[in-house]
Parts: structure tokens; sequence; C-alpha cells
């Protein structure tokens, strides 16, 4: 059998809804009712979206403690506790349609802090942060940086990050340097990090809870730590505006759940995108190679990173 022949037939396994349904049974796989088409914004006061807003514009980012997804968000957390026990990394959680059905939920927020038109970008994750083994999340960053502000400061996109289970300090929550404490903020010397701890906020999250913040905070997740046996579980999906060139490309209707054979694509872009991250075994480097969408910006985003 040929190379692309045998990827061939791992690709078309992995598209396979039975392979997933018998993962993680607690999870959907093409069920209508939870489609991203069928999701219902959820309700915010308008006075409450202003006050995110605010949040937003002055500190880089916001918090929602948890709220009525109408969704079991316990049994989410078991679906990607049983997507990495059978050996698949945490992203391929995005096969089921939950993650997309959760995101869709939040138009009345994105619509606010982006704009009306905003898009999915084909960036997210999936994190299962085991405190047995003392794992941590991602490592102090910035997503993209100062070049994803307009000259206001409004954001040009965010990442929007759900808990799936409690965070804490003792498991590895979330931590930021509040926009408004941090030096270079929105400057081209963004690279550079000078940090007075004093400023540091740590984000710890009832399961259900989200956090949103632009893409020139400087954030990071913190390392669990034993005895903790309960895993820090949570998903992040990044949005841009509808009104700029896009950032990555293909741009996704954020009204649409993709079908499977597209998620599968994405979610090999993602592995390939964060590769320095997470080893890859040799089958599913190659698998990634082969089948996904090419991970990295657009051409006119580089271009616009040269004119600065």
């Amino acid at each position: 059998m040929s190379d692309t022949s045998s990827l061939a037939q791992r690709f078309n396994a992995l598209s396979d809804p039975a392979l997933w349904r018998g993962v993680a049974p607690t999870l959907n796989v093409g069920n209508a009712e939870l489609s991203a088409a069928s999701a219902q914004p959820l309700p915010f006061e308008a006075s409450h979206l202003a006050a995110l807003n605010a949040d937003l514009m002055r500190e880089g980012y916001f918090q929602i403690p948890s709220f009525d997804w109408g969704l079991n968000i316990a049994r989410i957390a078991t679906g990607v506790s049983a997507v990495v026990a059978a050996g698949y990394l945490p992203v391929f959680a995005f096969m089921y349609d939950e993650p997309w059905y959760m995101y869709a939920r939040l138009r009345n927020i994105l619509a606010t802090v982006l704009d009306e038109h905003y898009m999915m970008m084909p960036a997210f994750w999936a994190w299962h942060v085991d405190g047995v083994r003392e794992q941590a999340g991602w490592a102090p960053h910035r997503d993209l940086g100062f070049r994803t502000l307009l000259p206001d400061r409004r954001p040009k996109a965010m990442t929007f990050w759900l808990a799936l289970s409690e965070a804490t300090p003792q498991n590895g929550c979330m931590y930021v340097l509040p926009a408004d404490r941090d030096l270079f903020y929105g400057t081209p010397r963004d690279h550079e990090s000078h940090i007075d701890l004093q400023n540091v906020r740590a984000l710890p999250s009832p399961a259900g809870g989200l956090l949103a913040w632009t893409q020139a905070i400087f954030h990071w997740g913190a390392r669990a730590r034993k005895p903790i046996t309960t895993p820090r579980i949570s998903i992040s999906v990044e949005f841009q505006r509808g009104d700029q060139q896009p950032i990555y490309e293909p741009l996704l209707d954020p009204r649409q759940s993709p079908d499977l054979s597209l998620r599968l694509r994405l979610i090999l872009r993602q592995v390939l995108q964060y590769k320095l991250m997470y080893p890859l075994a040799p089958d599913l480097q190659s698998l990634a190679e082969a089948c996904a969408y090419r991970p990295g910006p657009t051409p006119a985003f580089l271009e616009s990173m040269k004119a600065k």
C-alpha cells in the first residue's frame, strides 16, 4: 500500500463519527440540536456588555463567572479526559459538537467587543493539565502582539478561553499582566518583559467560566502541583473583527459548525502550529503535513508586520 493510500485511510478513519462516539460517549457528533446554527446567544444586559468592554479596554481582558450554557459542563470535561485517555492530543475534542456550539452562544459578547461581522479564526486548542505529573499550561507569552490592536487599542483579534473544570492556582489557572500595568502593552517593544510581580493577577475560574483577552496581553497558564488529581481542562478559540483583513485563513463562519472532515483538517493544522509545545508521533506528523490546512499568518498580515 502506498504512503498516500495509507494516509488517506488514516484520515478517513479519523473522520468517522463512529470512532469519536466510541471514544467519548458523553459527547455529541453531528447532533443538529447542538450545531452552531441552532445555538441561541447567551443573554446579557446592555449594561453588562458595556462593562465587559470597559474592562477590556482598560486591562486587556475580562472575565465572566460560570453561567448557564444549557449543557452539562462536567460531561464535556469527562469527554476531553476520554480523548486524552484514548491517546489523542486534547485538541481532538474539537471533533465533537459541544465546543462549536458553546462558542456560537457567545454572539452578543463577540459582536460587542469586536464587531457584528466578527469571524472565527482557524486557531484553537484544548488543555488537560495533569497535576499528578505536575504539567503546566503554556509559558508566559503574548499571542500575536501589538499589531492586533487598532490605533485606539480596540482589538482586531481576541482569544476566548473556557474553563471546563474548575481552574485554581493549585491546578494551573491563568495568570495575566493587566494592560494598564504593562509598560510595553500595545507598543513595538512588546517582545520585552519587565514585570512588577505585584501587578500579576491570578484568574481562577469555576467550571463553565469565560476569560477573554486581546492578543497583545502578556499571559500564561500556571503549573499544577501534586497532590492535585483532577486535571485543569479548558478550551480556547481565537476570533477577529470582520472589517479587517484575515490574519489567518480560512476564516470560519462562527454560525456554522464545520463538517467532520473540515474539523479534522483544522485540528491537524493546530497540531502543526503548536508542534514545538507537544512532540508529535511520526504518524500524526505525517498525517498533519499531508492533510492539514497549512499553519501561519496570511501574506497580508505578514506585510502589515513589515510595514510597522
